[in-house]
């Protein structure tokens, strides 16, 4: 574990025993020795460790205060070094705590100013990347992570030469360049899990990095072995940033394969850690939620997940997205053409940034309810060149949906093989959301020339639409089956309208049953506690009965008819 070096010579016994804590993972205990080290010497590496103890203890304000008081004895005794890793350190954490980026940028110039009085050492290379991490695109990114590779070699810092070798392979993947970011990944990757990495914090980083590369790969398979292995991580050294990290991750994997109650479980879950320590991490989770309660049709309640977070990128797919679902096609398409600028004349020459990828598949869609067949194609041809790129099958999918969606009035045929390519590259996903709404494209294109395969596909995508629970789409399947003369069978699921309960009542009678409180239930549905109020009393009302327990057994007695 990297420990605060000397800059002084306080009470070494305290202090090696707090090291020593901090090395096997004993949060606690450090925090303990460190505590007791400042009572007998008020010193930085005092101040530091007990601050890197609170850190790990989810007490995050106390802990910067700590590292602060650090920053300064450092300074002071001269050790400039270990001052300037702190405040860069120190900056970054100011936008996870509370989304502030003007103290960033303050402890930054701090930072880079104290770099400016001594010659380069790995305490530049940690400054460097760190600043890159956030304030630069991932070109930038790039070349700084080089840079810092190259002076974690020359000093030996084998915790700094992997959290770059992370940095650049995100920053890789984020230019399309997915093979060579992935290798350096798992290169990353290997140093932490083999234990070559001895800092606890560096190597929560570097899952963080991996996690979020793997997503933005669309490398559905590859996010869940390391969230599984993140998880384990994190509940081994008891890391709640990296456990909320893992959820919100997860969340989205789950909400993209169509298990929507499991991803409204992870990331309800990641909004609460996050509310009790790093708070300003807690938007990327909300928003994977917003997005998620429009896929189920939830979209009262995704508007005020959405409220006051217009200005996050990380936004624009559940703005866009929301807008669609209400038929607001004109304001769906500026969002996201607001966020997709034109490319040069020369597209080839451009560079390909893998953001792009999930607002234009989004943008297909928008464009030809809008009906510029046009525009959609471009956008999907724009979407092929980036799956292509990237060389994930996710991706690849996506852009054979985009292609035959595009192409549906023109060619049927021509759209029906695209919709045969996509479900190709979805072998491994093929009980997934995106694998159900291409058999009911393949239905709808085959309705005309092939009315028996068109109803084979509609089945088998009904099917997946009922298992899903996306009740939307299973309407319109059921719709197109009825339309060719298929019948449709009754489904247990069909019912469901003749009871007197909204959707988000049914919610709240279950977590009833479960027995949790109103505070509780409000938490893991993210309204407030006076929602959840109202909800219950909606929910006896309408079932006749006259408390919690009555409704409890009454929700049990239902789920054993099933």
């Amino acid at each position: 574990m990297n420990t605060p070096s000397a800059a002084s010579q306080p009470t070494p016994g305290r202090l090696e025993l707090g090291r020593q804590a901090l090395r096997r993972a004993r949060w606690a205990e450090a925090q303990a020795h460190f505590a007791a080290a400042l009572q007998e010497a008020d010193t930085p590496e005092a101040h530091d460790g007990l601050g890197l103890a609170l850190w790990w203890l989810n007490a995050i304000p106390t802990s910067h205060e700590e590292r602060t008081r650090a920053y300064l004895g450092y300074k002071t005794a001269g050790a400039l070094p270990q001052a300037a890793r702190l405040a860069a350190w120190l900056a970054r954490e100011q936008v996870f705590l509370r989304a502030n980026l003007s103290a960033m940028n303050g402890w930054f110039g701090r930072a880079f100013r104290l770099l400016e009085q001594f010659p380069p050492c790995a305490e530049t290379g940690w400054v460097t990347i760190y600043h890159a991490t956030m304030n630069a695109a991932p070109a930038g990114q790039e070349q700084a992570a080089r840079a810092a590779i190259e002076l974690a070699r020359q000093f030996h810092d084998p915790d700094l030469e992997a959290f770059s070798l992370g940095v650049l392979g995100s920053a890789l993947v984020a230019q399309a360049q997915v093979g060579a970011g992935m290798d350096a990944i798992d290169e990353a990757m290997t140093a932490v899990v083999s234990g070559e990495v001895s800092d606890y914090f560096v190597a929560s980083e570097t899952f963080c990095l991996t996690l979020s590369a793997c997503e933005l790969a669309g490398d559905l398979a590859r996010t869940r072995h390391w969230c599984d292995s993140a998880q384990v991580y994190a509940q081994r050294y008891q890391c709640s940033f990296l456990s909320a990290y893992c959820r919100a991750t997860y969340g989205g994997l789950l909400a993209e394969t169509g298990r929507w109650q499991d991803a409204e479980a992870a990331l309800t879950e990641a909004i609460r850690a996050f509310d009790a320590g790093h708070y300003g991490l807690r938007a990327g989770a909300v928003l994977k939620l917003a997005d998620l309660r429009v896929l189920q049709g939830r979209l009262e309640e995704a508007e005020v997940l959405l409220a006051g977070y217009e200005d996050y990128g990380s936004s624009v797919l559940p703005r866009a997205r929301l807008h669609l679902a209400r038929g607001e096609t004109d304001l769906a398409r500026a969002v996201l053409e607001q966020a997709l600028p034109a490319l040069p004349d020369a597209p080839a020459a451009a560079p390909l940034a893998l953001e792009r990828a999930p607002l234009l598949r989004l943008l297909v869609e928008v464009c030809l309810a809008c009906g510029d067949r046009l525009a959609a194609q471009q956008a999907a041809d724009e979407l092929t060149a980036l799956a292509q790129r990237a060389g994930s099958a996710l991706f690849l999918a996506q852009a054979e949906l985009a292609q035959g969606q595009a192409r549906r009035e023109a060619d049927g045929a021509a759209s029906a093989a695209h919709f045969r390519s996509a479900l190709d590259h979805l072998a491994v996903h093929e009980g997934s959301l995106l694998a159900c709404r291409l058999k009911l494209e393949l239905a709808r294109a085959l309705q005309d020339s092939d009315r028996p395969g068109a109803i084979t596909w509609a089945r088998a995508a009904l099917a997946g639409f009922e298992r899903l629970g996306d009740a939307h789409e299973a309407a319109e399947t059921s719709r197109l089956l009825r339309q060719m003369g298929a019948p449709v069978a009754a489904r247990p699921a069909d019912g469901a309208a003749a009871s007197p309960l909204t959707a988000r009542e049914h919610e709240v009678l279950e977590l009833l049953a479960h027995g949790l409180s109103n505070q509780e239930i409000a938490e893991r549905l993210v309204v407030s506690p006076k929602t959840v109020e109202h909800h219950v009393s909606q929910v006896l009302g309408k079932l006749g009965l006259r408390n919690r327990t009555e409704a409890g057994a009454y929700y049990l007695s239902q789920a054993h008819k099933k």
